[in-house]
């Protein structure tokens, strides 16, 4: 029995085994995390969350225009800004539309409202400006 047990640990595969086996005891999360994308058909809906889980919202916008989405101040505080990005316009020139994309990661526990405004940055806010919302239940 002996050698028998020597050449196993010799082998590759029983390594590539034991690494996958303690990386997933390591890291329950990562194998759990799940990422939900949510777009402009999803406005004033809701959503639910585990805390590993990702939130990307996909929004359209005119940024050839002066046109952007940003968070608004009165957003919750649950959800952390890890990474924002666009999509390139499919032709160059002004007034092509792109996908703003914004993701999220949950700071914790708890219910909160994610707010969207869709502004021209040197512009003032006022009360008909577009805006984007999602409810949102973290647990």
């Amino acid at each position: 029995m002996q050698p028998a047990r020597m050449h196993l640990r010799h082998d590759p595969s029983y390594w590539l085994l034991l690494f996958v086996l303690l990386a997933l005891i390591y890291r329950p999360y990562a194998a759990c995390a799940i990422t939900r994308t949510i777009t402009d058909a999803d406005k004033e809906g809701s959503v639910q969350l585990e805390t590993g889980d990702i939130l990307e919202v996909h929004l359209k916008s005119n940024p050839t225009t002066g046109y952007m989405w940003y968070v608004h101040a009165k957003s919750t505080h649950l959800l952390k800004l890890i990474g924002q990005s666009e999509t390139q316009a499919p032709e160059p020139g002004v007034g092509r539309p792109v996908i703003q994309i914004f993701k999220f990661q949950p700071r914790g526990p708890g219910d909160g409202l994610l707010l969207f405004h869709y502004v021209r940055s040197w512009e003032k806010p006022t009360p008909d400006e577009e805006q984007f919302d999602l409810h949102l239940s973290i647990k």
